[in-house]
């Protein structure tokens, strides 16, 4: 049948798209994924027979009618929103209201859908690529379409987007310092919600059973070797400075005291104001000793020389809290004229030692624990070596539920992988005496339970993949897997076991190495002094990957936030930014550091971040308010500061010798994140200021469960760690 055009009816108006056509093949993939194997063979054995290249004129004539019908009846049935809609539409996919004390299926494979915006004052590719598989940031509107931004931040899958829903509900009200937990636990700290009750205690007890039913206890006992020393003999694995104690002034602004700390002691942070003089001196008025008890309790350690790793020993709900302490090498003045080698390249053994310390806890209501001003810390074991400075420490922080292992009289603390500075990562089954009196034990490893180092190269950072797995990354840039069970034994150098994985993640150094767990163990990210961070899946190491933006500095440490879904870490520009796991090649600013962040902390029970400076400033901020909200003002809040001022003219031992300052009481102030903010210019050139090494902030850890979530462990340059409970 011949139709001429003058018999067609068209509109005056401009003609939409079709959105059944436009989604065809979104629509088709959806029926596939909810359609049996059987069906989906049916329909492709159907579009094989069918003959597609004829045109059936009539019927088009007719659907084109049926079309036109349909638009001239407004915009409620075309696939155009009207500014309602579109406004419902955002309401209905961020406002999502989730009740944590119902059972909600979080592995629904349906998906929360929303409508494509497309922004039609910006131009389209004329080449129509699409490289990313996501919307482009560029193309999502500055305001008004909010499912755009969250869609691009967290996917459309449910599951996802209710994780996403809960943290915000549990942690966005918090603006930087963590909240206690309240009666029915709807606030405060949490467990991960992508790491539910079963979860975890399905990790603690099967995840386990190669360790205690099926031999993995004593393969690890029979490879380690250890023999007790004397506290003679463990002070030179020590080697303090020739300072016999550090000169701290510390207590209320304006009215410190001068204390002096012996090397390996403690201190208590409220003696600073218990005796810090008075301002009324002439009428004789004693100071108000009640007023110091309103502050929070700490302990102030000095633990010899400068800290360079600090780590709370996890599953310890109990009244014991334990910290691992490693410290670095002093400074040598040989002058023999021997050619200096780089250290991140080189391996060195030397005697070392790691500190393990005890914090006891008062219980509190709403399952709180706080730190027991009555009872002091105590230096519980010294670990000494001949390997090295303990680079890097990790305790296995997967949930655990110890049961007896053989070991009468001992205390299981875990499982401490690290990389010393010998090259060689190892692996520690930690234990104490049970004893009734607080003694120190002095013990020395001659070998670790596990032993392994790749060909060629050293080992620079660690971290746990599993109970039994390790990933490692390596100075030549290369990533290895190890399985530390099974294990064959202690074996020489010559006859390591060979990694399960061993292949090329950057061009050099891995400086730093973080997992997505729990959410996406799998996803791992890297730094690199080649200034590019790397997001890999283990599934598909060599093809699945993507960088971010080069820096021109690789961040000193990199952790993944599980409330944010994404990484964190402080970049050159002196920046605290988010690389948002499927967003990771546009990072986000979040937080301005008042100088270079060298220590980075991310809570594992709520959404706040620590981050420890250059200048010895300690500050904290939530990183999810500005991650949902970006119009919305981000606050951070500095701790206290630690300064370093040389004293006396001369070096012991190859550390200046000096005085230190504490200032806090510090206010909440708001975070700026534009570029430049930060910097100060001088005849027109920025400047960057160089800080005392012992006067910088080297490490930070938070507690990592919900009774001391707000625990945290501060390590600076000096040989001091600050310890207190920070949640409010």
């Amino acid at each position: 049948m011949q139709v001429s055009p003058e018999s067609v009816r068209k509109s005056g108006r401009a003609r939409q798209p079709n959105r059944k056509y436009a989604n065809e093949t979104f629509t088709s993939l959806e029926a596939i994924d909810s359609a049996s194997e059987h069906e989906v063979l049916s329909w492709q054995e159907a579009e094989q027979h069918s003959d597609s290249d004829e045109f059936d004129e009539e019927h088009a004539l007719e659907e084109a009618n049926e079309q036109e019908d349909v638009s001239s009846a407004g915009s409620d049935a075309s696939g155009t929103l009207t500014p309602h809609e579109r406004s419902d539409s955002a309401a209905s996919a961020v406002d999502i209201d989730i009740d944590s004390t119902q059972e909600t299926p979080i592995l629904l494979r349906q998906s929360i859908r929303y409508r494509p915006y497309v922004l039609r004052r910006r131009p389209k590719r004329s080449d129509g690529v699409h490289v990313r598989g996501i919307t482009d940031p560029v193309h999502i509107p500055p305001k008004g379409v909010k499912p755009d931004y969250i869609y691009s931040l967290f996917g459309d899958a449910t599951r996802d987007l209710v994780h996403m829903a809960r943290s915000r509900d549990q942690w966005c009200h918090e603006a930087t310092l963590p909240r206690r937990p309240n009666e029915t636990g709807t606030e405060g700290m949490h467990h991960c919600f992508s790491h539910p009750e079963e979860k975890r205690q399905l990790e603690a007890t099967r995840g386990w059973e190669w360790y205690y039913d099926h031999g993995g206890h004593q393969h690890l006992s029979k490879s380690q070797a250890s023999v007790s020393l004397g506290a003679d003999e463990a002070f030179a694995h020590l080697a303090p400075s020739e300072e016999s104690s550090r000169t701290i002034f510390m207590g209320p602004y304006g009215r410190q005291a001068r204390f002096d700390l012996p090397i390996l002691k403690h201190l208590a942070l409220s003696e600073a104001w218990d005796q810090a003089p008075s301002l009324n001196l002439a009428e004789n008025k004693a100071p108000d000793r009640s007023k110091s008890r309103k502050r929070q309790d700490g302990w102030l350690l000095n633990v010899g020389r400068g800290a360079r790793c600090v780590e709370w020993a996890p599953n310890h709900a109990g009244d014991t809290q334990y910290l691992a302490i490693s410290t670095f090498r002093p400074k040598s003045n040989d002058t023999s004229g021997q050619p200096k080698v780089s250290p991140a390249f080189t391996a060195q053994s030397f005697p070392s030692s790691i500190q393990i310390w005890s914090f006891s806890s008062r219980k509190a209501p709403q399952r709180r624990s706080l730190l027991d001003p009555d009872l002091s810390p105590c230096l519980r074991l010294v670990m000494c070596t001949d390997w090295g400075d303990a680079k890097h420490l990790r305790w296995c922080p997967m949930p655990r539920d110890f049961r007896k292992d053989g070991q009468e009289g001992t205390i299981t603390i875990g499982l401490l992988a690290g990389v010393w500075s010998d090259g060689y990562v190892r692996v520690l089954d930690v234990h104490l005496d049970q004893c009734e009196a607080r003694q120190t034990s002095f013990v020395k490893f001659t070998s670790a339970a596990f032993t392994a180092k790749p060909p060629s190269t050293l080992c620079t950072c660690v971290i746990w993949l599993s109970p039994t797995d390790l990933a490692v990354g390596c100075a030549n840039g290369y990533l290895a897997l190890w399985s530390i069970y099974p294990y064959p034994g202690p074996s020489s150098s010559a006859s390591l076991p060979r990694p399960d994985l061993y292949t090329p993640f950057h061009d050099s150094y891995i400086s730093s190495l973080s997992s997505a767990y729990p959410l996406l163990p799998h996803l791992l990210a890297t730094a690199s002094p080649s200034g590019h961070l790397r997001l890999t899946s283990l599934l598909s190491p060599q093809t699945d990957y993507v960088l971010a933006p080069r820096l021109r500095h690789p961040p000193s440490h990199i952790h993944f936030s599980e409330p944010c879904q994404a990484f964190i870490a402080a970049d050159e520009a002196e920046t605290l930014r988010l690389w948002p796991i499927r967003r990771f090649f546009g990072p986000i600013s979040v937080a301005r550091c008042p100088s270079q962040g060298l220590a980075l902390g991310v809570g594992r029970v709520h959404g706040s971040v620590i981050v420890g400076c250059e200048d010895g400033t300690v500050f904290v901020t939530s990183p999810m308010r500005k991650l949902l909200f970006p119009k919305l003002t981000s606050w951070q809040c500095p701790v206290f500061k630690h300064e370093f001022a040389r004293w006396g003219g001369g070096e012991g031992n190859g550390n200046p010798r000096g005085r230190i300052r504490i200032t806090e009481g510090y206010k909440a102030q708001e975070a700026p994140v534009l570029r430049g903010t930060g910097k100060r210019a001088v005849e027109g050139m920025v400047v960057a200021t160089i800080y005392e090494e012992e006067g910088q902030v080297r490490c930070v850890s938070w507690g990592t469960e919900v009774n001391i979530g707000g625990w945290v462990a501060v390590g600076m340059g000096s040989g001091l760690v600050r310890v207190e409970d920070l949640a409010i």
